[in-house]
């Protein structure tokens, strides 16, 4: 999944347990991942019909952008979200 395993080899992942508000879902309330992309003046003058998406998205991460895979494994890390649901959520992400 992309995880930097911390120097002891242990990170804690959480799993939802469910309750009478989330009707045992173990998700009570939402929280977005996502991708967003600044769309700076390099990319722009990049944009056009030739440029192929992975030239634009490796420019993206160059200048800071955080992926939504990233994303969710911050939030992972933080206990917002499970390992299931980012894998559900990026699954075909890099």
């Amino acid at each position: 999944m992309g995880l930097n395993v911390e120097k002891n080899g242990r990170i804690t992942l959480y799993r939802g347990r469910g309750c009478q508000k989330c009707r045992g879902t173990g998700y009570h309330g939402r929280t977005g991942i996502f991708e967003v992309v600044p769309y700076s003046e390099s990319l722009k003058k990049m944009t056009n019909a030739t440029i192929d998406i992975e030239t634009i998205r490796d420019q993206a991460k160059a200048e800071g952008m955080v992926s939504l895979r990233g994303n969710a494994l911050k939030k992972l890390l933080t206990g917002k979200t499970t390992y299931q649901e980012v894998l559900r959520v990026t699954w075909e992400q890099p």
